[in-house]
């Protein structure tokens, strides 16, 4: 979630700056120069081929059971632990390989700093953290038609693990085209992970093919956006994955792929197992003038057997029927989504949830659908209840705040409020809100929020933004002990606030539209918490 995911980067912050500090500034810098704060090294890619770091790799090659870890570059200035601080200017393509750190190596932005990566390729590496980076070619002057971002084991030099890739902005182009042959012709793919234990967490990623694919186990994607896209927003292809809290909309019609906002399958022998897709947001389009605008699917998963999924508090939002789809189930949960096409009359709608059979007949078994909110459900003997179906625009102004602009945010006498069952529902919905806030859960990825005033019906354990989103002001409501700190979508501390008794007035004057974090400390649990605040112009 988005709380867990600003936690995250709160350790980060306090983690790194224990080691040695080095400096890489490619408009002032040289290799000549110690690296430090006066004298800096020129790029981040020089920094590597001079061989400024210690690390250490596999050998003897090809990788194998026999292979250990050995030092190399022994004694060079950056070493595990240490932080190099990028400045602005163009750092060169990234090709890090066989760099296996015994403690993190941090790679951040400096502060008001925007350096460049024409592209990050990471193989066979542990333990690195690139944080507020740019990645894209197009500043260079070309298009680079391949993956932006690689992560990925090597069958020649090993294993990667725990790397992290932190408020990074990743694109092909800075703006979207227009025309199918541009974007065939320039675009990248974003971010490529193939290895286990890979962290992807608040990257803005943009005018892309495939957003994020992660290819192996135990990888997590936390509060991405990923904002325009010609093939499918993300690919899950591995086992006790996490993709949670990221938004992926804007789907461009370029060819004949059958577009996703998220898929995954089981084709040429792959285990999917035990993956969770919670608290995203997938909308076909936000713009119904958009260019190349096409149908795309919302969750996709064919060619299973898929085991143990769970996909809560998901919004979808596309003009296909395949608004939830598992063709080959076995014990997956489906709870508290809410799918709908935004214009349900209109072919090749309306959005479905639906569990079915494999393709080769065998049935799917052990499934649970409940709680949700969709056009249609088809989940032949699975455990299914406490659905609503709305087939009409008119259900969606009867029961939504203001669906025509994408906010399903539930009016105080939707049908759906108080109407879940409690025994499946999530503690939390797709905002961090508490479930329930009145006699039940609601249905759906929203739960309605009862605005209170006083400090003798504020419930201790809870602290609201109001209202939300906002425009020149918001009111945090509740017990908070100390500062408010206020952060970007990616992880820059943009304002600091003394809170006041229960209710702090904020002022948001200074604030672009986009979305925000509020991270406080609960007075009475001493609970670190961090809330979202959507500030719209």
């Amino acid at each position: 979630m988005k709380r867990l995911t600003f936690i995250f980067f709160l350790a980060l912050w306090n983690v790194a700056g224990f080691g040695a500090k080095f400096y890489v500034d490619p408009m002032a810098g040289s290799m000549s120069n110690d690296g430090s704060f006066d004298a800096p090294w020129s790029t981040f890619a020089e920094v590597i081929s001079q061989n400024k770091i210690e690390s250490y790799h596999y050998l003897p090659l090809p990788y194998s059971s026999n292979s250990h870890l050995n030092v190399f570059n022994q004694g060079a200035p950056v070493q595990a632990g240490d932080t190099i601080y990028l400045r602005n200017g163009l750092h060169g393509d990234i090709v890090l390989a066989g760099y296996q750190n015994i403690k993190p190596i941090y790679v951040f932005a400096q502060a008001g700093q925007h350096p460049v990566f024409r592209q990050l390729d990471v193989a066979a590496c542990r333990n690195w953290v690139f944080a507020g980076i740019d990645i894209s070619s197009e500043p260079y002057g070309d298009y680079l038609t391949g993956k932006l971002v690689k992560i990925e084991s090597h069958n020649w030099h090993g294993p990667c693990s725990l790397i992290e890739l932190h408020g990074c902005r990743i694109f092909s182009g800075a703006h979207p085209w227009t025309t199918a042959d541009e974007w065939l012709n320039k675009v990248s793919d974003g971010v490529f992970v193939r290895a286990d234990s890979i962290r992807v967490l608040n990257n803005d990623i943009r005018n892309v093919a495939f957003g994020i694919q992660l290819v192996g186990d135990y990888n997590e994607a936390l509060g991405n956006d990923i904002v325009n896209f010609s093939a499918d927003g993300a690919r899950i292809e591995g086992s006790h994955n996490v993709f949670d809290g990221n938004l992926i909309k804007n789907c461009y019609k370029v060819d004949d792929n059958h577009d996703d906002g998220i898929q995954s399958f089981t084709t040429g022998g792959v285990v999917v197992d035990d993956n969770v897709i919670r608290n995203n947001i997938i909308l076909n389009y936000d713009n119904p003038n958009q260019a190349l605008l096409g149908s795309m699917q919302g969750i996709g998963c064919f060619d299973g057997f898929y085991h143990d999924w769970v996909i809560e508090n998901n919004l979808v939002v596309v003009n296909h029927w395949h608004g939830i789809s598992m063709y080959g189930a076995i014990n997956c949960r489906i709870i508290n989504n809410t799918v709908l096409d935004p214009t349900p009359g209109i072919a090749p709608g309306p959005s479905w949830i639906k569990i079915a059979n494999h393709k080769n007949g065998q049935p799917s078994t052990g499934c649970t659908v409940k709680n949700n909110v969709a056009n249609s459900f088809d989940a032949p003997g699975q455990s299914v209840g406490s659905n609503q179906s709305f087939s009409t625009v008119a259900d969606y102004h009867n029961n939504f705040v203001d669906a025509d602009n994408y906010d399903f945010n539930l009016l105080s006498n939707s049908v759906l409020v108080d109407a879940g069952d409690a025994a499946v529902a999530p503690p939390f919905d797709i905002n961090g809100t508490s479930r329930a806030n009145g006699q039940g859960p609601d249905i759906g990825a929203y739960e309605y929020e009862y605005i209170v005033g006083t400090e003798e019906v504020l419930p201790e354990n809870d602290i609201f933004l109001l209202p939300n989103p906002a425009s020149d002001k918001v009111s945090l409501m509740g017990r908070v002990k100390g500062k408010i700190y206020v952060f970007s979508s990616t992880g820059l501390l943009v304002k600091e606030v003394e809170s006041h008794g229960t209710v702090a007035q904020i002022s948001l004057n200074n604030l672009e539209s986009g979305a925000y974090f509020f991270a406080f400390r609960n007075e009475t649990s001493g609970e670190l918490m961090v809330r979202k605040l959507v500030v719209e112009r």
